[in-house]
């Protein structure tokens, strides 16, 4: 039996988020306040679960829509090379994302989607290919990505979110890279 790609999975889990989100908007608007991103909640009530469940939950057709399309590009491009690896990217890019959110807008409007953990993953592949074999078209795709969804106004999306998890992206990959490098030199 074939397994399922991570990046399916990921995609499976934020569909699942989206219907969270849509189940919660119509018991109560108000129960979303306990899974998105409520900054003044993290801070003064200490609910750090929201950092996480935040990255999946979304009462937004447009950003569920949104984040399903960017999802299948990544996977289209790179095929879950990573294996594992790629959720746990997808999670701390997501939350690198949430917690640059939290320090510069500690007062903030509720936040909510999949996207920092998105641009993350599309950094991390980036990076890492462009420093395994000088293939720039995954950073080309990065920036064309981050302009597009970060200076068109009407999106209203959490540009921080986008910036953190592209840099936690960026990060985790010259650390992998690293760690792989210096694996093979030793060998």
């Amino acid at each position: 039996m074939k397994r399922i790609p991570i990046t399916v999975l990921i995609m499976i889990l934020v569909g699942s988020g989206y219907i969270i989100g849509q189940v919660l908007e119509l018991l109560n608007p108000y129960y979303l306040l306990f899974v998105v991103q409520y900054n003044p909640l993290i801070i003064y009530y200490h609910f750090y679960w929201e950092l996480i469940t935040s990255i999946l939950i979304t009462p937004s057709f447009i950003d569920f829509a949104f984040n399903e399309i960017a999802l299948y590009i990544v996977y289209y491009l790179f095929r879950s090379k990573e294996g594992v690896v790629e959720i746990a990217i997808f999670f701390i890019t997501g939350v690198f994302g949430n917690i640059l959110y939290l320090l510069v807008y500690p007062n903030g409007l509720p936040s909510a989607g999949a996207s920092g953990g998105i641009f993350g993953l599309l950094s991390f592949y980036a990076v890492y290919e462009y420093l395994k074999k000088n293939e720039k078209g995954g950073l080309i795709l990065l920036v064309v990505a981050l302009i597009l969804s970060d200076f068109i106004p009407f999106l209203q999306v959490n540009v921080l979110a986008h910036i953190g998890g592209t840099i936690g992206g960026l990060l985790l990959s010259l650390l992998l890279f690293k760690v792989r490098h210096e694996q093979r030199s030793i060998i």
